[in-house]
């Protein structure tokens, strides 16, 4: 698919209700998703996929491992990037999330989206997200809501890690 085709595809999709709670930042967090689409050709048929999205539990990447990810920069770059660490210490906060789509399950319902939506909407609990999404978005939609949720709990956690002194070289060791 192109880039304006993924643009379009996202655009047409809502998210109707999003989870309230941050991910963890010490454990894996599980999101329950309800995904409602349109069936193309078929107005008052309606696609729900639903789910768990499972975050595992952020991991630390120090400068330390992203100097690592410099490679062929020539023979003094193992030089310029310890430099580049230091110079830029404070600014390398990284984190690396991996999702994984569990308990997956797809079924055709009688009834129009916009009463789908309805029926979930009064059974939701606080942790579950809604999203209305073309039928062939789907794990797009899903994929940037993992994305998105991670980009909202980042700041919390990355004032969690440096409280604990967890982005420090020595994991810490030093303030202690």
């Amino acid at each position: 698919m192109e880039a304006e085709t993924f643009r379009r595809l996202l655009r047409e999709t809502r998210l109707l209700r999003g989870p309230k709670r941050l991910l963890e930042t010490f454990g894996p967090t599980r999101i329950e998703y309800h995904l409602v689409s349109p069936v193309e050709d078929l107005p008052d048929k309606t696609r729900l996929r639903e789910g768990w999205v499972v975050s595992e539990r952020p991991k630390v990447l120090t400068p330390q491992a992203l100097l690592e990810r410099f490679e062929g920069f020539g023979e003094d770059s193992r030089e310029f990037a310890d430099w580049l660490s230091g110079e830029y210490r404070g600014l390398l906060r990284a984190l690396e999330y991996r999702f994984k789509n569990t308990d997956f399950h797809t079924r055709v319902l009688g009834q129009t989206p916009a009463d789908t939506v309805r029926r979930i909407q009064d059974d939701l609990d606080d942790g579950g997200a809604l999203l209305l999404c073309p039928d062939a978005a789907w794990s797009l939609a899903l994929m940037k809501l993992t994305l998105d949720e991670a980009s909202r709990s980042f700041p919390s956690h990355v004032k969690t890690l440096e409280g604990r002194g967890l982005f420090d070289p020595d994991g810490g060791e030093g303030r202690r």
